[in-house]
């Protein structure tokens, strides 16, 4: 049997007032136009936690202390991705669309209505979240 490397990225879930933030991708060649959260790939070498940290400071401009990250899901999207999804409540700054020429537009939504237009990732883990889930996989 054939072995597979995937792909590692996280997501983080930056919440007040039970709103999050979310970016909406732009000239990427992969779901522009769509909201997301601040996310990125790990790169080798690099833990999940410190990626985490790192992607949110470069897509949203705010600084997470690792203490503040709390892990909430984690999703295996079959031979392609293992995604890790962390929350934070806590951070320094004021979230704002970090990279221009990735987002064009950074806003807040309500946690439990969320906008139609969000990548099938993002809609998947909120929908785990609401039915107390901390793993899920599935095939794109």
């Amino acid at each position: 049997m054939e072995r597979h490397l995937t792909r590692t990225a996280v997501y983080i879930v930056l919440e007040r007032d039970a709103q999050v933030f979310l970016l909406r991708r732009a000239n990427t060649g992969w779901s522009d136009g769509l909201l997301t959260l601040p996310a990125g790939h790990v790169d080798k070498g690099d833990g999940v936690v410190y990626s985490a940290i790192k992607e949110t400071k470069e897509e949203a401009g705010v600084i997470i202390d690792p203490a503040d990250l709390e892990f909430i899901h984690v999703d295996y999207i079959l031979d392609e991705y293992v995604n890790f999804y962390f929350r934070a409540t806590k951070w320094t700054g004021e979230p704002t669309v970090g990279e221009p020429d990735m987002a064009s537009e950074g806003l807040w939504c309500d946690t439990h209505a969320l906008p139609d237009d969000i990548v099938p990732s993002v809609k998947n883990l909120f929908a785990q979240l609401t039915a107390g889930n901390q793993f899920s996989e599935y095939h794109r």
